[in-house]
């Protein structure tokens, strides 16, 4: 839609070696719980195995280590064998490792930056609670009527939705269109929009067609029924720490990245037919979580 949001997938494992290196950017030597044909497994690389897939509360650690042993085992010996297969050298390797090098920096500088965040106190999320009331105190719970599909495949084709008023009269165009999708009742819960997006959905008038984006696809939604639920005590505070964390995290990403991103996006150069869009164009800050967009009216 009109942002980007930069989202990257967590590399646990990465991570949780990261805080075992030396100053020269190598990692420190470690116990060595095992050895595969001479090469060594560290008690570090076990601990970032045992992060990267979490076990059920109440497991066995000793046994949780055993197993996450066996898998890096496993690993290597497999590994080994498509190295002795020249597979290391294919450009299909060449191209995950490089996708898998920038994932795991780009995680590491999304938590460095979180790591210099302060920390939420009970009088900011007492506050926080207090200034959006959709969220806690009248937070409401939206049954809604909901059409989902895929995004359009350009800006002139999205406006053709501008004119439609009702879920039928979408679902007669994209059945014109040869377009799949998927339709049925849902829920919108106001404790997991932005604030801004709850406000402008509860100025909608009734029975009104509002678009959304999700990781779905885009969402066609018209509200049919209202309940408000107050949102209290412990998960209260746990949706207003987490939105606190997410505000202040995306002021400190944009505040030591958005410069740099718009100034570096200006050197690059585009073949013929792979320029950015417009919504890329002066560079935008890497976001905690993806949020969606504000409702588009269809109504002009």
């Amino acid at each position: 839609m009109k942002k980007l949001y930069l989202v990257t997938a967590v590399a646990a494992a990465a991570l949780a070696v990261s805080g075992c290196g030396s100053k020269e950017g190598k990692l420190d030597k470690g116990q060595v719980v095992a050895t595969v044909d001479g090469d060594e497994i560290t008690v570090f690389e076990l601990n970032a195995e045992v992060q990267a897939a979490p076990v059920p509360q109440g497991t066995d650690r000793k046994l949780a280590e055993q197993l996450a042993l066996q898998r890096i085992i496993e690993r290597k010996i497999l590994s080994k064998i498509a190295r002795e297969q020249k597979l290391d050298k294919t450009p299909s390797f060449l191209i995950q490792q490089r996708r898998a090098d920038e994932l795991i920096l780009t995680s590491m500088l999304r938590d460095k930056i979180a790591g210099g965040i302060s920390q939420p106190t009970d009088a900011d999320v007492a506050q926080y609670q207090a200034a959006h009331p959709d969220r806690f105190a009248q937070r409401k719970v939206y049954s809604i009527e909901q059409i989902v599909f895929p995004p359009p495949s350009s800006s002139d084709k999205f406006k053709e939705f501008a004119p439609l008023k009702t879920l039928d009269q979408l679902a007669a165009k994209l059945t014109a269109d040869g377009v799949q999708f998927r339709r049925a009742p849902t829920q919108l819960d106001t404790a997991a929009l932005p604030p801004e997006i709850a406000g402008k959905i509860a100025a909608l008038p009734a029975a009104e067609m509002f678009i959304l984006p999700t990781q779905q696809g885009i969402t066609a939604n018209v509200i049919t029924a209202t309940t408000i639920q107050p949102l209290t005590g412990d998960q209260a505070r746990e949706v207003a720490l987490n939105a606190l964390r997410t505000e202040r995290f995306s002021k400190a990403a944009d505040a030591q990245l958005n410069e740099r991103l718009k100034k570096a996006r200006e050197t690059v150069k585009y073949q013929p037919g792979y320029g950015a869009p417009p919504q890329l164009k002066g560079g935008a800050a890497p976001k905690a979580t993806p949020a969606p967009e504000a409702p588009m009216q269809n109504s002009q």
